[in-house]
């Protein structure tokens, strides 16, 4: 989900106060700060990369290029991710994209882990929580890519580890041989 949780977890990673978070009578995020108000998801990230000195937030805003492509994935997160993890076509489709795109790939730009990364991270995780280990088997890169943002305590929080080893179907599979 893109919600007042989201930025709260993403905040923490950056080391940074979230602020005063809220929605609005449009039922858009708004974050107070410092008597400054930001208004939308994607907005608020840019700025709290824009205002940490994480590791996480410097990749982030390492260029204008960098920069751009993080906006783009955090307004895929708002605009497509987030409403369409709730329908099972789209979100089958959504596994299947990122799946591809990981492919070749740790991160979603460049080179390190950025804001978007923990955006798409954040707003996939209940989607991949729903998954059986055959459907994670389906999605190998993805759930690469997932697993390794989850083992880091400072990301996962208070999400509980996903189950990604293949060792697992072994419970699913038994049976009696003769």
């Amino acid at each position: 989900m893109c919600d007042v949780e989201t930025i709260s977890k993403i905040a923490k990673c950056l080391e940074m106060p979230a602020g005063e978070l809220e929605l609005n009578e449009e039922q858009i995020v708004t974050r107070t700060c410092d008597n400054k108000v930001v208004t939308g998801f994607a907005n608020i990230l840019n700025k709290l990369a824009k205002e940490s000195n994480s590791e996480i937030a410097k990749n982030s805003c390492c260029n204008r290029e960098v920069e751009a492509q993080v906006y783009q994935w955090i307004e895929f997160a708002v605009l497509y991710v987030s409403p369409g993890s709730k329908d099972k076509h789209i979100a089958q489709q959504l596994l299947r994209d990122f799946n591809r795109l990981l492919l070749n790939k740790s991160y979603l730009v460049g080179h390190s882990l950025t804001i978007a990364d923990l955006a798409i991270f954040y707003t996939i995780y209940d989607l991949m929580e729903s998954l059986t280990p055959i459907d994670k088997e389906n999605y190998l890169n993805l759930s690469r890519w997932f697993n390794h943002l989850q083992q880091r305590p400072e990301i996962r929080q208070d999400k509980k580890i996903l189950n990604f080893t293949t060792i697992y179907l072994h419970g699913w599979a038994t049976g009696t041989h003769m």
